[in-house]
């Protein structure tokens, strides 16, 4: 006779609930440091993620800010518009009220994870200045 155990990997009561989001996408603005309210600084900058299919291809945007004062400094010397990243994030739906009175929402993505697969095209003086 077989025994069959389940174990329940997650609970729905949990008060620490939380949202994560891994993206492979393309960097679509350029890297923009910003500074908390509190003095804290950050990187925020937008991930282009390609999907749909050949006949109706589909961009999605995401907003993504970094806090990780190591990661800002690799992404500021190495990536920028054009880099190929995968990433890995925690996720925030806030609602809030736009100036004509209409609710809307923005989803925020916090990165806790990068890794590069495609190094962004350097011009060819920037890439000269740099080896002299």
């Amino acid at each position: 006779m077989l025994s069959r155990q389940f174990a329940r990997g997650f609970s729905s009561t949990s008060k620490n609930a939380m949202a994560k989001m891994s993206l492979i996408g393309t960097i679509g603005s350029d890297l923009e440091q910003a500074t908390t309210s509190t003095g804290k600084e950050y990187l925020k900058y937008s991930v282009a993620v390609n999907g749909g299919s050949k006949d109706a291809p589909q961009t999605s945007w995401f907003k993504i800010a970094v806090f990780n004062p190591t990661e800002i400094k690799y992404m500021n010397q190495y990536l920028g518009k054009g880099a190929k990243v995968y990433l890995e994030a925690d996720v925030s739906n806030n609602s809030y009220e736009k100036a004509d009175g209409t609710r809307a929402t923005s989803l925020m993505l916090f990165q806790t994870n990068l890794e590069t697969i495609k190094f962004p095209k350097r011009d060819i003086d920037e890439a000269e200045s740099a080896t002299a």
